[in-house]
């Protein structure tokens, strides 16, 4: 399924050009897969992506999804027909 760059829901992949916003803990928490991962471990992603937001390692490797008017990630849609 592609996600437009300015999709509004609260999913992961939604903020796959707008990372900063995975450092909020409130858009953490709307995600319910956040749910299936340690403390310590969420610790240490939201301080390594802040890090590297900050030296711009992120913009470095992934800057290019910053761009993409869609992306398509891991979503799959599916529809059943009666």
């Amino acid at each position: 399924m592609l996600i437009p760059q300015g999709c509004t829901d609260g999913f992961t992949e939604a903020y796959y050009g707008r990372p900063e916003h995975l450092l909020d803990a409130e858009a953490q928490r709307a995600c319910s897969a956040w749910s299936l991962v340690e403390p310590a471990v969420i610790d240490r992603f939201t301080r390594e992506l802040a890090g590297d937001l900050l030296d711009g390692t992120w913009d470095a490797r992934h800057g290019a999804l910053r761009t993409l008017p869609r992306y398509e990630g891991s979503l799959v849609l599916l529809v059943a027909e009666p």
